[in-house]
């Protein structure tokens, strides 16, 4: 289970705590052990200055003598002095018989009996005694380790008091959020408005700036699909009324002939439902979508050709010719299902408004960089004032006396949006007819 974002905010601080303050405490202990071992020398230097004061007022002659250990910390400090003659002359009961240090002045380490030493040795001012005086490391030690010890010791009240804080704190930070999902969680399925931003804190905004990126999104695809839905259901009624009219009037003929022709009309009125259908299905598929899912180079060419075989049929029985002139292959990146798909509704149309005898053609050339594919005919062409209005949907020119759904520009020019493509329409050769041209960014073959 994904812990909750105010856990992840008191572990993360927690152990951020705890780890500043465990860096804090080892930081002491070697910072402390530092001085501490400064302080001991001096005072090492100073015991060693003491006992070498004493030296003519203590000593007389006696050799081995041994001062009793009085207190247990004793056996952690020791001194000796010796003569010229390196005979031990006094020593402390934790202190060996043997030199502490072979040195007679400064400091040094030494290990006896297993365990560390630091020593400092020094002549007196006649030059007649050596000091010695010593310390066991572990006293050190101790005294480094208490300060960090003294450190460490609150933390085990201070981080769980400064857990329950950070527990509080951090609700009372994203109470902000609890509030948002509330107000959220409140609205009703088809309320998209904008989330108020003015009260929310700053590291929300975000955030709430995307949520209400999404929200117009839903807004303008919902909006569009009722439009979609009630255009598709007014432009459905017309050619089911027919089909059902037609059919009617099959099932009431007296006669073969009658019959006959009514059930062609239903035919008719069919494949147009039909091919109705197909457009608005083929507008669904294309309207969510805002970039291509997949491009791959494709060769505007050899779609063109495929796309021109397959309009041979209908163009011939309509005695229109097709032809096709391409410079080059026509590399672009794109989806070569839906630039067949533009293709086949460009000479679907073509086809559809040249008139008997007339003459089509598809070329695909370069010119500044793209790669351009023009559907030129001879029909009755397009008015330059209605140019702008028949890529929409369902739009229709008056008195072309061609039926149709009035998508297939639409379809064409969601196609060309997807492949950053632009479209230009103009008149044809001679001022008749129409030039439609499609601009592809090109790609290297």
């Amino acid at each position: 289970m994904t812990p909750s974002l105010r856990r992840r905010l008191l572990v993360l601080l927690s152990g951020t705590v705890l780890l500043a303050w465990t860096a804090t405490a080892l930081f002491s202990y070697f910072d402390a052990r530092h001085e501490i071992g400064e302080m001991l020398d001096a005072q090492l230097a100073q015991s060693a200055g003491l006992v070498a004061a004493q030296l003519e007022h203590e000593i007389e002659d006696e050799t081995g003598g041994t001062v009793p250990r009085q207190y247990k910390q004793e056996r952690k400090i020791a001194f000796q002095v010796w003569d010229r003659s390196d005979a031990l002359l006094l020593r402390s009961a934790s202190a060996p018989e043997t030199r502490l240090s072979e040195r007679d002045e400064g400091y040094a380490d030494a290990v006896i009996d297993g365990k560390r030493w630091r020593i400092f040795s020094r002549r007196d001012e006649s030059g007649r005694y050596v000091v010695q005086v010593g310390e066991r490391y572990e006293l050190r030690d101790e005294l480094a380790e208490s300060v960090a010890g003294h450190l460490m010791h609150p933390l085990a009240v201070a981080l769980p008091v400064l857990a329950l804080l950070i527990w509080f704190a951090v609700g009372a930070g994203l109470a902000p959020l609890g509030r948002l999902a509330a107000e959220v969680g409140r609205r009703a399925p088809d309320n998209l408005a904008p989330l108020e931003e003015s009260r929310t804190p700053r590291e929300v905004r975000p955030l709430l700036g995307a949520l209400n990126t999404l929200f117009a999104r839903l807004r303008a695809l919902l909006e569009q699909e009722r439009r979609f839905t009630a255009d598709a259901a007014h432009e459905l009624r017309t050619p089911l009324a027919a089909v059902k009219t037609q059919a009617q009037v099959a099932l009431g003929a007296v006669d073969a002939e009658e019959r006959a022709r009514a059930l062609a009309h239903v035919v008719t009125g069919t494949d147009r439902a039909a091919h109705l259908v197909e457009q608005l299905l083929m507008l669904a598929r294309l309207d969510p979508q805002t970039a291509l899912a997949q491009a791959r180079p494709a060769s505007l060419r050899d779609l063109a050709a495929e796309c021109v075989a397959a309009q041979a049929p209908a163009a011939a029985q309509k005695n229109v010719g097709v032809g096709l002139a391409a410079e080059d292959d026509g590399l672009i990146a794109g989806d070569s299902t839906l630039l067949a798909v533009l293709l086949r509704n460009l000479v679907d149309n073509a086809v559809r408004y040249s008139p008997a005898g007339g003459e089509i053609e598809v070329s695909i050339g370069r010119e500044d960089g793209t790669v351009v594919l023009r559907v030129t005919d001879n029909g009755p062409g397009i008015p330059e004032a209605e140019r702008s209005r028949v890529f929409e949907r369902f739009y229709r020119v008056l008195g072309s006396g061609e039926e149709g759904s009035g998508l297939g520009l639409s379809i064409v020019k969601r196609i060309a949006d997807l492949h950053r493509a632009s479209i230009a329409l103009a008149a044809g050769p001679g001022g008749r007819g129409l030039k439609m041209s499609v601009a592809f960014p090109a790609v290297q073959a």
